[in-house]
């Protein structure tokens, strides 16, 4: 029996993103649910092997098994390693190397059940030749690497060229960096690792993504947050001040009576990730002292103490 094809299941390309799964999971789920399609059979079966389709997509270990083995990899107690072995032809080896106990209990007359297998699956469709193995078409190998971006390429996004040294020699990639790309966040490359063998597709490079730190800025999910500095007075009394966001300045406004570490939102002006809504900009108001000893200023300051009516940390108990 042929493979079924999750990805066409659920509408998405091989190289959908866990998120673009689940929203093609949920949508389709909700049109073909048998509460919205009583006694509708094609329905029913669709729906169910949308199920399938996403309890393998949205498991990362399942979908990488899947996306190398088809759905042979999935079967209980299925071994890569055996596999790959029997697939290049090295030494000898029987089922149950491939799949455990669950092929081995047959033969020995134990208690693991019926197991039930096709050769053709096994060996890429070509069955075995006499005296020797089929060598099947193999993935080639994940490559790793490392690029390191400014943040505000990170927050804005931007393209790299990343030099790779491999077996095969060296060779420049141009690479997407996406808007929102976290510090230690991975990109995978398709198709872009080691080559194949006996015909097979090429690996990923698997790319971690170091981002510079920025003294102010910092990035959460899609939010931008930044650290404002203000004067005691702006604090007090209020004020407008100028704020850097990936669109250009914008004004804040500081309410009469803000305290240290108050949090003010900007809607719409945060991180803008592909195909989705801009993130909010979440300002952190920082009280800041003159620098040095001034004479005039500790003036000033006392005025300050005199209009405490009380002790601010006359509540200050443990």
């Amino acid at each position: 029996m042929a493979d079924r094809d999750f990805y066409s299941v659920l509408g998405v390309s091989r190289g959908a993103s866990p998120e673009e799964i689940k929203k093609a999971y949920r949508q389709l789920a909700k049109e073909l649910h048998p509460d919205r399609n009583p006694d509708n059979k094609e329905a029913e079966e669709r729906f169910k092997d949308v199920s399938s389709a996403y309890g393998v997509l949205s498991d990362a270990e399942k979908r990488k098994l899947y996306d190398e083995f088809g759905e042979m990899g999935l079967r209980e107690g299925f071994d890569p390693e055996s596999y790959h072995a029997a697939a290049q032809g090295v030494g000898g080896f029987d089922f149950g190397d491939i799949f455990g106990a669950a092929a081995r209990g047959q033969r020995a007359g134990g208690q693991g059940g019926h197991f039930e297998f096709n050769l053709e699956d096994l060996l890429g469709g070509a069955g075995a030749r006499r005296g020797g193995y089929v060598r099947v078409p193999q993935k080639g190998a994940d490559l790793r690497s490392e690029v390191t971006v400014d943040f505000r390429d990170a927050v804005l996004g931007c393209t790299k060229e990343l030099s790779l040294r491999t077996e095969e020699g060296d060779r420049t990639l141009k690479v997407r960096i996406p808007a929102g790309v976290r510090n230690q966040g991975k990109i995978r490359l398709r198709g872009q690792g080691g080559p194949g063998s006996q015909g097979g597709p090429r690996g990923d490079l698997l790319l971690e993504v170091k981002v510079r730190k920025h003294p102010y800025f910092s990035i959460r999910g899609k939010q931008l947050h930044v650290t404002v500095p203000v004067t005691p007075l702006e604090a007090y009394a209020g004020a407008k001040v100028n704020v850097p966001t990936p669109e250009g300045s914008v004004q804040l406004s500081v309410p009469p009576g803000s305290k240290n570490g108050s949090k003010l939102r900007l809607r719409g002006k945060g991180i803008q990730p592909k195909d989705k809504p801009r993130g909010d900009l979440i300002a952190h108001l920082e009280i800041v002292l003159p620098k040095g000893r001034d004479e005039d200023v500790e003036e000033a300051l006392r005025t300050v103490e005199d209009a405490f009516e009380t002790d601010p940390r006359a509540s200050l108990l443990l």
